[in-house]
């Protein structure tokens, strides 16, 4: 094991075992230690510990996804740059080299977290150079690269460097690392709809994380399971394994992670017909974290939540299905359809569009039918030409779009 690999193991890993407010903290207090021996740096230890804590508290705020705290992570990575930039000529060449590419990582992984992603294929392969120069493991690095595919919509991209990474995991032999991959893949075929997959992907994942008692990745594969219950139409296993764990979280820090968690909430129980608790938590558990923070994505996911719910309002008679009715609905999905293109979250994107479709088919019979018509009819075929787009021509959703594209047609032709 190479100083990079131990002090890694033995400082940063274990603090994530604990809650994030303690982790944050525990990492704060060794970082303000190492602060003030910073211009000594007596020992290679010293330097590489001090560089190194900088950068596994970036990586710590960095998951929270809150805005101050990544401002305070990329405070710290440009610390590092400038302690790196000073001790170039004095420290140990190969610490310095794999410092290098850490901090190439922290920094891709931060410009993925925020938006960037301009910033994050640059980072990733100096600091994929550098771990493989160093001969460090690279199955972090090749997990990045995937979740930026993803977040460009390229399917094929993202599953070559999630399966790489766990070629490279299994080599290695850690169990922990090893269902970090199974719930990078879970993930993966949960958005090509391959559920039975990604359900025994999780299930993989979580068996590991119970027997090696790594909390985190626990939390990671419930939260597969979860999707995959919700997908499976499995409401009330979904809500079981919800309720069990959001009173593990704590806020603030833990804000944004209990937003998507109530987010499944509420689609549970709009699959159980609990309409009016399913917009309630939308609105007092969901959007209120999301807003306070500014999580877009988390804004768009909740608008298009609350959309359906305002359809299912009118299916169930609980509303009145009449223009403004409609176009409540609307401007809650429109909303959410819009975020989802900006931030190039194409899938949710085509998703959002047959719901504005389903939600413009409540018309029908009506006389303001033809109003809405034409405006099913583009939101269909925009379905199906941004499915094909990102090569998911084959998706169930581009078969629903297509049935529903005829019926409307078919309804077209009658009136």
């Amino acid at each position: 094991m190479n100083l990079t690999e131990a002090l890694i193991q033995e400082q940063y890993q274990p603090r994530l075992q604990q809650d994030r407010t303690k982790a944050i903290a525990n990492l704060e207090a060794s970082l303000k230690r190492a602060t003030e021996t910073a211009s000594v740096h007596s020992s290679i230890e010293q330097f590489f510990e001090y560089v190194n804590l900088n950068l596994s508290l970036a990586l710590v705020l960095i998951a929270t996804r809150q805005p101050r705290l990544s401002n305070r992570a990329n405070e710290l990575i440009q610390t590092v740059a400038i302690t790196l930039q000073a001790n170039m000529g004095d420290a140990n060449t190969s610490v310095f080299e794999q410092l290098t590419a850490h901090w190439h990582y922290v920094q891709a992984v931060l410009a993925l977290e925020t938006g960037k992603n301009q910033d994050v294929l640059p980072r990733l392969e100096l600091a994929l150079q550098g771990y493989l120069s160093c001969g460090l493991d690279v199955s972090a690095v090749y997990d990045t690269f995937g979740h930026y595919y993803l977040s460009i919509n390229n399917f094929d991209g993202a599953l070559f460097n999630f399966e790489r990474s766990l070629k490279e995991r299994k080599q290695i032999n850690q169990s922990a690392a090893i269902g970090k991959s199974y719930v990078n893949l879970g993930e993966w075929y949960l958005n090509v709809a391959e559920v039975g997959q990604a359900g025994q992907l999780f299930q993989n994942a979580l068996d590991l994380a119970l027997a090696v008692e790594d909390y985190n990745l626990r939390l990671q594969a419930l939260r597969g399971l979860v999707k995959v219950a919700i997908a499976e139409s499995r409401y009330g296993d979904a809500i079981a394994i919800i309720e069990d764990v959001i009173p593990q979280f704590q806020e603030p820090i833990d804000a944004i992670d209990l937003g998507y968690w109530y987010c499944d909430l509420s689609k549970a129980l709009l699959g159980l017909d609990k309409v009016e608790e399913s917009l309630i938590c939308i609105r007092i558990h969901v959007l209120p974290r999301f807003r306070e923070f500014n999580d877009q994505r988390g804004m768009a996911i909740a608008r298009q939540l609350r959309g359906r719910i305002y359809t299912r309002r009118m299916l169930e008679g609980l509303d009145v299905v009449d223009e403004d009715a409609i176009e409540t609905a609307a401007d809650s999905l429109l909303d959410a359809a819009f975020s989802f293109e900006q931030m190039g979250m194409l899938l949710d994107y085509a998703k959002t569009l047959y719901d504005l479709a389903c939600l413009y088919q409540l018309s029908s019979g009506s006389h303001f039918y033809y109003q809405y018509q034409g405006k099913s009819l583009r939101s269909l075929e925009l379905v199906v030409s941004i499915l094909e787009q990102i090569n998911l021509g084959e998706h169930p959703l581009a078969k629903k779009a297509d049935q529903m594209l005829m019926q409307v047609l078919q309804g077209k032709v009658k009136n």
